[in-house]
């Protein structure tokens, strides 16, 4: 990384800590936008840590060759490229009229959870049949843990909670549109699970979070282009909700894609895990 580049980083992180500092109530009113954007801050993060520890070493001497592209750390892994392929085969399924003993065109709203890391958990979010969104979620407890567990599987109600609280206040602020939040209702031993915007599983606090983006790496999973995905997944419920029309929302747990019987023709297809 740049020399220089990193000595502006560096201004910049000093500059941001003493304006917390002496005015912390700007915290306040611009976190969501830090968890919306977390993604992009862990990875500059993690080159300025690199650049720092390049700018602290010492020169290599010119005789030394410069280390080969293929030898550098990499980026994150992204999703494989056959992601788009193979939503669009559980698309054209989903849409069959074919028997199974899970009747996915029934509900509004449907949460297909494909992996769980023993941290996290991940998903697929579709709305009417169709991909909508990334999901994610805590892992799965036999028995619950306060804020660490995800909700079981299950078909519940969503409906707008009216009750203004301090977090319904936040989301007003950062975001004009917003009203009361989306909450899945009816769930045994749970209250307060809402559909909100997040990156990682300390962001959902037994809640879905939904994103445009996923990273599924070995050492955390992540969602991002969290507030995109949030906003547009409000205004096409809120709507609905706002007039008091039934929406619920079916969540299966890694074992739906066998359980429905949803093979395609000429092959046994199979979500992506890596």
């Amino acid at each position: 990384m740049n020399r220089y580049l990193v000595l502006f980083f560096l201004v910049i992180l000093i500059v941001l800590a003493v304006v917390f500092f002496t005015e912390p109530q700007l915290l306040d009113k611009i976190w969501m936008w830090l968890v919306g954007f977390i993604g992009y801050i862990i990875i500059l993060i993690e080159k300025g840590a690199e650049g720092l520890k390049e700018l602290f070493t010492s020169k290599k001497p010119a005789s030394e060759k410069e280390e080969p592209p293929e030898s550098r750390p990499t980026p994150p892994p992204q999703p494989p490229t056959n992601w788009e392929e193979k939503i669009k085969e559980i698309e054209e399924q989903l849409k069959e009229e074919q028997p199974t003993p899970i009747p996915f065109s029934k509900h509004y709203v449907t949460l297909l959870r494909y992996k769980d890391d023993g941290q996290t958990t991940l998903g697929l979010l579709f709305i009417h049949n169709r991909f909508f969104a990334y999901a994610l979620e805590d892992t799965h407890r036999d028995e619950k843990i306060d804020g660490n567990t995800r909700i079981p599987q299950g078909i519940y109600p969503l409906e707008l909670n009216r009750n203004t609280t301090d977090l319904t206040e936040r989301y007003r602020n950062m975001f004009p549109w917003f009203d009361f939040h989306i909450e899945i209702k009816n769930i045994p031993n749970y209250k307060s699970v809402y559909i909100h915007i997040g990156n990682t599983h300390k962001d959902t606090r037994g809640c879905v979070l939904v994103a445009d983006g996923i990273t599924d790496s070995s050492t955390q999973s992540m969602i991002t282009y969290s507030r995109l995905a949030f906003e547009r997944f409000y205004k096409t419920l809120h709507p609905l909700l706002s007039e008091n029309q039934p929406l619920s929302i079916q969540i299966l747990n890694e074992d739906w894609f066998k359980k429905a019987h949803l093979i395609p023709k000429k092959k046994e297809a199979a979500i992506p895990t890596t």
